[in-house]
């Protein structure tokens, strides 16, 4: 699988609000053709509505305990997985993998993802730039790219049939 991150920066309510509407967009969790249903996964976030996690997203990052312009808000991350593997990914499998994430990515952090069924699945996640103790959560790129092989790890020896999804982050880039 491959993951991707992007750091955003904004603590304006309308763009925070613009990118949790864009992962729960409806249109993009459904797919009536394979009977696929929307599915939310969420670690320290109250309610299913929507429409609350701006608030309590800005609620935490007001926590921070140091404040800088530059700092990170929320970070959008995507698990992307092959689409030979499509037919092979259960609503279990992607919730578990939508658990494993946020437990392990960044344990403090409060945050929530969905899954989009396009040609190839993938899953948003949003989490917050500061844990629920106000600290920053930051971490490097090579905490970043030890966890990416965790996870592959954990697919490989959990869900060994989503062989198209391998990608090999222990690799080193040329």
């Amino acid at each position: 699988m491959i993951v991707k991150t992007i750091s955003h920066t904004s603590t304006k309510r309308e763009n925070i609000e613009k990118l949790i509407r864009y992962v729960f967009d409806k249109q993009k969790m459904e797919h009536d053709h394979l009977g696929r249903k929307s599915l939310t996964v969420k670690k320290y976030i109250r309610s299913y509505d929507i429409n609350k996690w701006t608030d309590q997203f800005i609620e935490n990052d007001n926590k921070r305990g140091f404040s800088h312009s530059k700092r990170t808000v929320l970070r959008h991350e995507i698990i992307s997985f092959a689409p030979q593997d499509n037919k092979l990914l259960t609503r279990d499998i992607l919730k578990d993998f939508g658990k494993y994430y946020l437990k392990h990515r960044s344990p403090t952090s409060m945050g929530v993802c969905g899954v989009h069924y396009d040609e190839a699945i993938h899953i948003h996640f949003i989490i917050s730039g500061v844990g629920i103790d106000g600290k920053a959560t930051r971490i490097s790129q090579k905490q970043f790219k030890e966890f990416k092989i965790k996870l592959q790890e954990y697919q490989q020896e959990k869900y060994p049939q989503l062989s198209h999804s391998i990608v090999e982050h222990s690799k080193k880039k040329v």
